[in-house]
């Protein structure tokens, strides 16, 4: 199985590179569960996901729909300096499979530019970025008393106190510090995350347990404990799919219901969003959810904004001034490519620790939102990159994290007001 996906992969790079591939308007052929997510079948996929699994609705109030403003260049190429030369948007979306990018300033459009399969009014699968949806969710029925974050897992949800969760505080998962047995090795079959998929009916493929948990309510009780994992930051996808399981709980509500309540509506969603949902109606919250690029874009000014939208307090400043002032993570696992980038992991949220502020969520595939509130910036990037976890090479987490920056240069104030 391993091999097939890494030939799929390779034909797919070598079929895209260097070129942006031709819009689909139908389903592609051979398009299956098994396949959706991996080259090339995943840059169609992942803008029609419900075609692919079944999704539980996130309503948005077309009574308030939060206005942006939209320069008229939005949707033209441009050149900016990038890795040394001045480089045209539309090649560097091509060679790093971008569908969909978005720069917003000052609450105004200046990039919007859609690529693949990808339309305006579609929504993209979000990947992990979901996992910042969840984190502004469960910061807000915190601050309103729905939920403790320093009270267990098993306090609000029985059936997982003896999961590999049980003992935690809400707060700890929510920083990925939890004691839980999960493994997340994209490319490995038989980690946790990849049994997951099956249990969630996100994949049928012939890696998947014959006999194995079916659905999340079921799944998440059989993952254990490794007390070493406790106080260490491992990025879990099932901590916030426990997490979501507890927000349910304690309120009675759906999760869908609770993003389209507490985040989507108040935030001034211009379009409905969606999130997938198994057999049994658990909704994947690590990753499943999807959203349009401008929806996206609003999302990441309700963070640039300290929680406000539409004149009113959507999430509590308090939380988002937590999440964005946060020293480095001394033992930080990844690479980082950038003297001024200290980062860390708080609620669901990657801290970059430049000292202004700046927090992502990031998401496998290259799912990516970048808040930068000094220079009131903010980029939503959809991608469909072939293999699902990269660090480095012409695609992959360092050629976003440069793009990114190079784009901030770009767009900074004295260059934002000449333009216009």
């Amino acid at each position: 199985m391993l091999r097939t996906i890494a030939t799929l992969a390779l034909a797919a790079g070598l079929l895209m590179s260097g070129t942006v591939q031709a819009q689909q308007d139908g389903r592609p052929p051979g398009l299956t569960l098994a396949n959706f997510q991996y080259a090339p079948h995943n840059r169609w996929g992942f803008s029609h996901v419900r075609e692919v699994i079944p999704t539980a609705n996130i309503a948005h109030d077309n009574r308030r729909v939060l206005a942006l403003g939209t320069a008229a260049s939005a949707g033209q190429d441009f050149s900016f300096a990038y890795h040394g030369k001045q480089r045209q948007m539309d090649e560097i979306a091509a060679e790093q499979f971008i569908d969909g990018i978005l720069v917003i300033k000052d609450g105004r459009i200046l990039v919007e530019k859609y690529y693949g399969a990808l339309r305006p009014e579609l929504p993209h699968l979000m990947m992990s970025v979901n996992k910042s949806v969840i984190g502004l969710l469960a910061g807000t029925l915190a601050a309103e008393g729905r939920i403790d974050l320093g009270k267990s897992v098993a306090h609000y949800v029985p059936a997982l106190a003896a999961s590999g969760w049980g003992p935690d505080p809400l707060q700890t998962l929510m920083d990925m510090r939890d004691g839980a047995d999960y493994t997340e090795d994209y490319e490995n079959m038989q980690s946790t995350v990849r049994l997951q998929d099956c249990a969630l009916g996100w994949s049928d493929a012939d890696y998947c347990p014959a006999n194995g948990p079916r659905g999340g309510y079921a799944f998440f009780p059989t993952v254990g404990r490794k007390p070493g994992n406790l106080g260490k930051f491992i990025y879990k996808s099932g901590s916030t799919d426990v997490m979501g399981w507890v927000l349910e709980e304690a309120t009675g509500k759906p999760l869908a219901t609770l993003i389209s309540e507490y985040i989507w509506q108040p935030m001034g969603a211009e379009f409905d969003a969606n999130i997938t949902i198994d057999e049994a109606g658990f909704a994947l919250g690590d990753g499943g959810m999807s959203a349009t690029l401008r929806d996206l874009g609003r999302f990441g000014l309700l963070v640039q904004n300290m929680g406000r939208a539409l004149g009113r307090q959507v999430v509590p400043a308090a939380f988002l001034h937590d999440i964005q002032h946060q020293p480095a993570d001394p033992a930080w696992p990844y690479l980082v490519n950038s003297d001024t980038r200290k980062p860390y992991y708080r609620s669901f949220w990657w801290g970059v620790g430049n000292g202004k502020g700046d927090v992502e969520g990031e998401g496998i595939n290259g799912q990516f939102l970048h808040v930068a509130p000094e220079e009131k910036i903010v980029i939503a990037i959809f991608s469909s990159w072939p293999r699902a976890d990269v660090e480095e090479g012409p695609y992959g987490w360092v050629a976003t994290f440069d793009l990114v920056e190079a784009l901030i240069s770009n767009f900074s104030t004295e260059k934002a007001a000449a333009s216009q």
